[in-house]
């Protein structure tokens, strides 16, 4: 059975898309790029912001699902183990979030060349197209059904 998104996922759905499809539009409007950089953070902010009240519910979800499967907080389970292992741990993690922001930066990169390739074959509002339809992936992600979801 499916059920309709809660009220939370819809805002977040809708400004994660529109906040999406205007961050990388902002070429197309904005010729400085420390003005482009700066409305890109603020679009940033934004999306994030809309999406707190749904962030929240997810983690009150994950808490209460850690609850029943252990008593033993993360914090807890984290001291417990040796400093080799928690070292290991963290370099673990600093390894993955230094990959993941790599990524991101080479297809933010990748987007903008993009577009600028489109703006040099003469295509009018060359970045506005492709945002169009990242904003719409974006969105569409928050509006999938999550495993928690009643089923």
């Amino acid at each position: 059975m499916v059920f309709p998104p809660t009220p939370a996922q819809t805002v977040a759905a809708v400004v994660t898309g529109v906040g999406t499809a205007a961050y990388y539009a902002t070429p197309d409007v904005i010729s400085s790029r420390a003005v482009r950089g700066w409305a890109k953070a603020g679009l940033t902010a934004l999306a994030v912001a809309a999406s707190v009240p749904e962030l929240r519910a997810t983690w009150a979800i994950a808490r209460e699902q850690q609850q029943f499967a252990s008593q033993a907080t993360p914090r807890e389970v984290l001291r417990s183990l040796p400093t080799s292992s928690r070292a290991a741990g963290f370099g673990f993690v600093a390894v993955v979030l230094a990959g993941s922001v790599g990524c991101v930066l080479s297809a933010e990169r990748w987007a903008f060349r993009h577009g600028q390739a489109r703006a040099a074959s003469g295509k009018r509002l060359p970045h506005t197209g492709p945002a169009l339809l990242y904003g719409a992936l974006a969105g569409g992600l928050w509006l999938l059904p999550t495993p928690s979801a009643p089923q």
